[in-house]
């Protein structure tokens, strides 16, 4: 599964999840065998729900920031790689072993433009990319006749390289995305009852707040949903459109 949900379901249901449980509440609070207990709460007074809102506007705020950051690291990840291939490029041929060099990075392109971290061929995929790799450290270790400084150089770009594509992985495969994601749902959810339990004897303005909330609420979990799996929606494709570009400028 693509970050716990094919990406457009998660975002589908960040959006009607928070909708689905305003009218249940609206229901509940109306008919049925908990409106009678429901009414008899009306001496809940409105302070009650500051203390409520105050907790899920903290939270809302601490994960849509983590989750905006993670998309810019993931989005770092993706550029640092191509760069490093870029780099590499140009150190090879400055010291004369391109024809040495650039046929292991087209396979590391190749092999590393094939990743799908949902994918069940992961496993396979990320083994043929780790190969694709010794085989460019191979060939700049071995490459005769290079200066020892230009060697370094390519050999601490061909780390960085590394580095990113492990960033760009563990990022993509971040098990926390669906915790977060419940979390939100869950104090979303408490604060659309402290709502209703707050106006319950003026319904009419009851159902204005927790409506206005619940759109609020659906949007918070809406970017979170888009965010906390970049490489399904905002980064689509990645790193495959990267790495072709920089494979079209070798």
């Amino acid at each position: 599964m693509a970050g716990f949900l094919a990406s457009m379901w998660e975002v589908g249901l960040s959006a009607v999840l928070p909708v689905a449980v305003a009218l249940i509440l609206f229901f509940v609070s109306a008919r049925g065998p908990l409106a009678a207990p429901i009414r008899a709460t009306g001496g809940i007074v409105a302070p009650y729900f500051g203390s409520v809102s105050i907790l899920f506007g903290l939270f809302a705020a601490l994960l849509v920031s983590d989750v905006w950051q993670k998309a810019g690291e993931a989005k770092r990840a993706v550029q640092a790689e191509s760069e490093a291939i870029h780099a590499l490029a140009h150190l090879s041929r400055a010291g004369g072993i391109a024809a040495v060099v650039i046929p292991s990075l087209k396979s590391y392109i190749a092999a590393a433009g094939e990743e799908d971290p949902y994918a069940s061929s992961i496993t396979t995929t990320r083994a043929a990319t780790a190969n694709a790799y010794l085989e460019l450290l191979t060939a700049i270790s071995r490459a005769p006749g290079l200066d020892g400084a230009l060697r370094a150089t390519m050999l601490t770009t061909t780390r960085e390289l590394q580095k990113a594509h492990d960033e760009r992985l563990s990022l993509a495969n971040d098990v926390t995305a669906p915790i977060k994601w419940f979390a939100i749902l869950v104090f979303g959810a408490i604060t659309q009852i402290a709502l209703m339990l707050v106006h319950v004897d003026k319904p009419r303005a009851m159902r204005v707040a927790v409506g206005l909330f619940t759109v609020a609420f659906a949007f918070c979990l809406v970017i979170v949903a888009i965010f906390d799996a970049p490489f399904e929606i905002v980064l689509a494709g990645e790193p495959r459109a990267s790495l072709k570009i920089a494979l079209d400028g070798l």
